[in-house]
């Protein structure tokens, strides 16, 4: 019997362990999220590879060149045509706080969801731990 609840007991005390280090984790993404987005834009921009991973291209005017040149196929110039269509919808889309938005929002709700979880199971285990400390 003294086996079973010393297991228990280890196994209490080790999810809320665990419990609590995701809490503070979470507690840490978040508050560290808010601050950057709050105080510290520049270097909250750093952080997102999405709105740093441009596409490779050299500039309009070159592909324009081309697009114009004599060798160029009307297959080449319609490839060319959306190469720079396609340019100009990723700069747009990425550039300011419109590229930074959906990067952050995605962090909060990964650390809110991380302390949704890790709190209640660590409210539960060490309420369970402190029973079976005040029972003994």
């Amino acid at each position: 019997m003294k086996t079973g609840k010393l297991i228990k007991t280890i196994y209490l005390y080790v999810v809320s362990l665990i419990s609590l280090i995701f809490l503070a984790v979470g507690i840490g993404n978040f508050i560290n999220t808010s601050i950057k987005s709050s105080f510290f834009k520049e270097a909250e921009k750093r952080d997102y590879s999405f709105c740093n991973n441009q596409p490779y291209f050299t500039s309009v005017a070159d592909i324009n060149k081309l697009k114009e040149s004599p060798a160029a196929t009307e297959d080449d110039k319609q490839k060319i045509t959306t190469l720079i269509s396609e340019y100009e919808n990723w700069k747009a889309q990425n550039i300011g706080e419109e590229c930074y938005k959906s990067e952050r929002a995605k962090r909060m709700v990964d650390s809110l969801t991380m302390l949704l979880i890790a709190l209640p199971l660590y409210l539960f285990h060490w309420s369970m731990a402190r029973k079976e400390k005040q029972e003994d």
